[in-house]
């Protein structure tokens, strides 16, 4: 069997003062999957725990240091249709605002936060795709599909819009697990 590395993505939550809220990234132009929402993450480098591959992507793409990420615990491991483990992780961010953070322009275009009191009267919807006219997805969401070729035809994804920003897939489907 084909080996499959394991990626790591860090869930952060961030006080806002008025609740907490998470930090979402979109991405940037440079980087697959253009313009999508995500969570940070990447690869787990050879030697390297879950925890220690979602701090260090963390790290990277939002400026910070270790210091300021407070590590909550490990999520459940999700399978990709490929193969391929996704671990979140979930962990506090001790930053004041968005503004504190230094994007990585590379990798990120902005942050934005999702407030978890509106996440709890608003949860993601499940889309069986393939038996869905395109009447029936939101444009957003119809847009990004459009870009996974034969996805469509067979899968299915959760999703949800919050403040102009289209979330789907895998980010769709942790959140609806938190």
């Amino acid at each position: 069997m084909e080996y499959k590395p394991n990626y790591a993505v860090l869930i952060p939550r961030v006080d806002t003062g008025s609740g907490e809220a998470l930090l979402l990234e979109v991405r940037s132009q440079q980087v697959r999957q253009p313009g999508e929402v995500c969570f940070p993450g990447g690869r787990v480098e050879p030697g390297e725990s879950i925890i220690e591959a979602a701090v260090r992507e963390t790290c990277e793409e939002l400026g910070l240091g270790q210091d300021e990420i407070e590590i909550i615990g490990e999520l459940e491991p999700m399978k990709m249709r490929d193969g391929r483990e996704i671990h979140p992780v979930a962990a506090k961010l001790r930053i004041g605002s968005t503004e504190d953070l230094v994007l990585s322009q590379e990798e990120v275009a902005e942050v934005f936060l999702l407030p978890l009191d509106w996440l709890a009267h608003n949860a993601p919807a499940h889309y069986r795709l393939a038996e869905m006219s395109d009447e029936e997805i939101p444009a957003e969401l119809l847009g990004y599909l459009a870009n996974y070729g034969g996805y469509r035809s067979i899968g299915e994804t959760d999703y949800l819009e919050y403040d102009g920003h289209g979330i789907w897939g895998l980010t769709a489907r942790i959140i609806k697990g938190l």
